[in-house]
């Protein structure tokens, strides 16, 4: 059996116009000899209109109601999608992510899967069935759970790595991964290829395109990922393991606006008071994104975590307490920040690379509040209203139109 998976993001899927032609494709792909599994995420910005019927009800609405109401967009997708394929006179099944098998675990907003029961998948495949699946979620014991933002990404990814599928497409309103956002820099690149790390790296940094738990799932299990537009033709950008021996030195720049950091101050170094205050952030399943720990003198260190914006509240309750006891001085939170970062497999083995970078941002007036760098990655803490500035030079001071 030949199986294909493919993907349809909500820009994708946003019209009874795009859902007829997701139908036409799957229909040709399975006239093409492909057992055909189509996953799709909600119409249009239908999640978004979910979350803001939600904040209409409550400002703290529990995990598990809320992702029992995000997970109806894209039922309602799949079925549309189902009736559409059979419209054209073929056999198709409009399944949940329960039904098809998909387990998840951990907070119902945010699940991360488990495993996946392919059985009725298989068996609806093998009657020549296109199976069109709502992504986005799974089952969590007895409950309905998503898996967050772009979590369609996870669940076609994860569904062709159970299936043994050929490979994953991405259908998106973008034809494929560019060098940077097209819409903050003009003259971007496509590129035609991009290592699983990369990606991740992308991702992480601000990078929209595809999720990253997504692309990890790939490159443990080897899924060879293609991204390109579902509204015209291109060859859009495969995602696969490394297999060039010289790269470009730089691969991308992004920025991720959607960042908060709060510096922690007066923790006595010899005391286990920082490793309290992580374990604290770690039981609320809260993910920092970067972490700075200085010696302030005196046998004092100051802590710095930054953290997505909607974690403030859990973090500050706790660091409430730590300085009711006396365990910290005091702490500040800036929501004005942003983080930038330019990717590429080439940095490790480059001289300057990071001088070439500040030298940029300071040559720009470009303050620099944190740093964090890795073998593929260097990374600036900047104000936001920075951002998109420091995207365009660094893309220009790399040359990263001439890819």
């Amino acid at each position: 059996m030949k199986i294909l998976v493919e993907k349809f993001g909500g820009t994708s899927i946003g019209s009874i116009d795009r859902i007829k032609a997701i139908a036409q494709k799957a229909v040709l792909a399975q006239e093409k000899g492909y057992s055909e599994v189509v996953v799709v995420s909600a119409m249009g910005d239908t999640t978004d209109d979910l979350l803001a019927l939600a904040g209409q009800i409550s400002t703290k609405p529990r995990h598990r109601e809320l992702g029992m109401l995000l997970s109806t967009g894209e039922v309602i997708s799949c079925s549309l999608v189902a009736m559409a394929i059979q419209a054209l006179d073929k056999k198709a099944t409009s399944l949940t992510g329960a039904q098809c098998g998909i387990v998840a675990n951990g907070i119902h907003t945010d699940a991360k899967i488990e495993n996946i029961d392919t059985t009725c998948l298989k068996e609806l495949l093998a009657q020549d069935e296109i199976v069109v699946v709502a992504g986005y979620q799974a089952r969590n014991g007895d409950d309905i759970a998503v898996l967050g933002r772009g979590g369609s990404d996870a669940s076609a990814v994860a569904l062709a790595a159970a299936l043994e599928a050929e490979s994953c497409n991405i259908y998106t309103d973008v034809r494929g991964v560019f060098t940077a956002d097209p819409r903050i820099v003009k003259d971007t690149s496509l590129l035609s290829g991009i290592s699983y790390e990369e990606m991740i790296e992308l991702a992480a940094s601000g990078a929209q395109v595809m999720m990253g738990r997504a692309v990890e799932i790939a490159r443990k299990y080897g899924i060879k990922i293609k991204v390109s537009s579902s509204f015209e033709d291109s060859p859009g950008t495969i995602i696969t393991k490394e297999d060039c021996l010289e790269k470009v030195v730089i691969t991308g720049v992004a920025a991720n606006k959607n960042v908060a950091i709060i510096d922690i101050f007066g923790i006595k170094i010899n005391s286990d008071v920082t490793a309290k205050i992580l374990n604290k952030i770690t039981e609320k399943q809260i993910n920092i994104i970067l972490m700075n720990s200085n010696n302030a003198g005196d046998g004092i260190s100051n802590l710095s975590v930054v953290i997505k914006p909607e974690h403030i509240d859990n973090i500050v309750e706790a660091l409430n307490w730590f300085a009711s006891q006396g365990s910290i001085n005091h702490y500040q939170v800036k929501n004005d920040v942003a983080q930038v970062s330019i990717v590429g497999s080439g940095i490790a083995n480059h001289y300057g690379v990071a001088y070439e970078m500040f030298d940029t941002l300071s040559e720009n007036s470009i303050a620099v509040l944190m740093t964090s760098t890795s073998e593929i990655k260097i990374t600036a803490l900047i104000p936001r209203e920075n951002a998109d500035l420091a995207v365009i030079k660094l893309h220009e001071k790399f040359e990263l139109n001439n890819l």
